[in-house]
């Protein structure tokens, strides 16, 4: 049997640039390095950034030296929080992510209404709503749209 793996395997060039920013953060300072949610779906990814000494925590107010944002971002307000809270932060933001939260931001300043497909407790998900103020809404399923 042959195997083939596409050019493409591997991490999107969003969860490299996350993940390898991850590292190159924890091995050049000596403050200690904390991730806002797991910087990527990969649990193995996960045990290897812990074992390197970062920290994943839940809520800003955890923050501890810098902060890491995880590849699929993070609620606009988070970032105000930081701020007023004087946390270091680092954010490894996909540019495409940024780009689909500019998008939605614009749009929605526009009076346009934002629907969004996907699952309503996804951290990406969550930070796009977070830039559409009241006029969005997401839903899971088609039954939802009926």
């Amino acid at each position: 049997m042959e195997i083939l793996v596409g050019k493409s395997a591997g991490f999107c060039y969003g969860v490299k640039r996350a993940v390898d920013g991850a590292v190159q953060e924890i091995t050049n300072t000596k403050e200690p390095v904390c991730c806002l949610g797991e910087i990527v779906h990969n649990k193995q990814v996960i045990k290897k950034l812990e074992d390197l000494g970062i920290k994943c925590i839940e809520t800003i107010e955890e923050a501890e030296g810098i902060v890491l944002v995880r590849a699929h971002g993070i609620p606009k307000e988070i970032y105000d929080i930081a701020e007023k809270m004087n946390v270091k932060i680092k954010d490894f933001t996909c540019p495409n992510v940024l780009k689909i939260q500019n998008i939605a931001e614009e749009y929605s300043k526009n009076g346009y209404f934002i629907f969004l497909l996907g699952a309503k407790n996804h951290p990406e998900n969550i930070g796009t709503l977070s830039h559409c103020n009241e006029n969005c809404y997401i839903f899971e399923k088609e039954e939802e749209l009926r």
